[in-house]
């Protein structure tokens, strides 16, 4: 099976390296929408027209099943994207939900950009969770950029961190959602300030193990493929995807699909 996984940037390769740890036995065709990015900041009509572009894209690359690495397409975009293409079509926001509504968590903080949380997608389908009792939700925009330029070390990220995520500290929170697929790169300094009695829910890993159970057992193909597609040059994201997939040498092609 040849599975596409797209994103804005680099927070999509959180998702790429998961599905790849938990079935290895795939073709896989990223696509890091570069050019147009941030997705997090984009009107719903936008981010629908980008995602039926880069799902397209990746059909057209012989892909069966389209993975939304990025939690604002995954709001705005996929019941679009459902009807317009009939392969099948996973996005990270359904298994944060899930992950969350078996951990029995009561007191759930969310962190997005600030489309995800504008468009109420987390809040509205946790109001159904049952053992629910109060949702806090927070857009952190700036994680996006720190992630995209590799800012993730400097000694100035711990106090941003601070001062955007203070608030489920007074609200004593016992779980949260990373809501944008940029911020698990940040999980070790999140969970860090947050300290351990706060369950840290990572949409990479939740989608992962979705679409794991869902697929089942593979088959391995005999020759695998992993391409990498970007829209626009990115300095750094040649340095993550290394970092990322312990120095595995991808050859990242630069294409036009505007």
């Amino acid at each position: 099976m040849k599975i596409g996984i797209f994103d804005s940037g680099i927070g999509g390769l959180t998702v790429f390296r998961q599905l790849m740890k938990k079935l290895p036995n795939n073709d896989y065709v990223y696509l890091g929408d570069t050019a147009r990015l941030p997705y997090g900041i984009k009107s719903r009509k936008t981010v629908i027209e980008y995602s039926i572009k880069n799902t397209q894209f990746l059909i057209n690359k012989g892909c069966d099943l389209i993975v939304i690495a990025c939690n604002t397409a995954s709001a705005f975009a996929d019941d679009t994207l459902r009807k317009k293409f009939n392969v099948p079509i996973f996005n990270v926001i359904d298994s944060g939900v899930s992950a969350v509504k078996d951990s029995g968590i009561r007191n759930i903080g969310i962190i997005a950009t600030p489309s995800t949380i504008d468009s109420k997608t987390y809040s509205n389908r946790l109001k159904k969770v049952k053992n629910i009792k109060k949702i806090i939700s927070k857009q952190c925009p700036i994680f996006v950029p720190i992630v995209e330029e590799g800012l993730k070390s400097k000694g100035y990220i711990d106090q941003i961190i601070n001062e955007n995520l203070n608030i489920f500290k007074r609200n004593k929170i016992d779980g949260l959602i990373l809501g944008c697929t940029h911020y698990p790169i940040l999980k070790g300094k999140i969970k860090k300030f947050l300290g351990p009695n706060v369950k840290i829910f990572d949409s990479s890993v939740e989608i992962a193990k979705s679409i794991k159970i869902q697929l089942g057992l593979t088959k391995k193909n005999k020759s695998l493929k992993k391409e990498v597609y970007l829209t626009d040059g990115s300095k750094y994201f040649k340095t993550a995807l290394r970092s990322m997939f312990n120095n595995v040498n991808f050859n990242v092609k630069i294409i036009d699909i505007r």
